[in-house]
């Protein structure tokens, strides 16, 4: 019945018309959660992870979305989700401002040459695991799983 619009119409009607809505940060964590605990515990790709967790989402509010890059940052640190990364090396071009897994600022890695002097072998995320060295690690592929490690894979 077209006069009697159900909570999603509400919900659509009451945004002005938006395409989608941004869900809080406690929403996606408990959806995140609860994918990984259900029968699937373990998802290959982080474009996997995020469709499901986007359609749990819209049982809920049908205009729901999260990106790709929120929900891994989102994870990072989360008990019970382990998001393993796997890295590609490439030749080094540009200094790193921030960490490309979760956007932490990156502290140097330092050692002291016999000479006694402080040198800088590459960096580390102050937040999750990722580090580099001359040749950068790029990440290629987000892996979620239960669990409650971020453990780096190279290769």
């Amino acid at each position: 019945m077209p006069g009697k619009g159900g909570a999603a119409d509400r919900r659509a009607r009451s945004r002005g018309g938006e395409s989608f809505h941004r869900p809080r940060d406690e929403e996606i964590v408990r959806a995140a959660r609860r994918l990984v605990r259900g029968s699937k515990a373990s998802f290959g790709s982080q474009n996997e992870f995020r469709s499901a967790v986007t359609h749990y989402l819209r049982n809920e509010d049908p205009l729901a979305v999260v990106g790709g890059r929120r929900l891994r940052r989102l994870l990072i640190g989360v008990p019970g989700i382990r998001v393993t990364v796997h890295y590609t090396e490439q030749e080094n071009s540009s200094p790193l401002t921030e960490c490309p897994v979760c956007g932490s600022p990156l502290r140097p890695i330092r050692n002291m040459t016999l000479g006694g002097e402080s040198v800088v072998l590459g960096q580390r995320c102050t937040r999750c695991d990722y580090w580099t060295h001359r040749t950068r690690r790029v990440p290629t592929r987000y892996r979620i799983s239960s669990g409650r490690v971020v453990r780096a894979v190279t290769g």
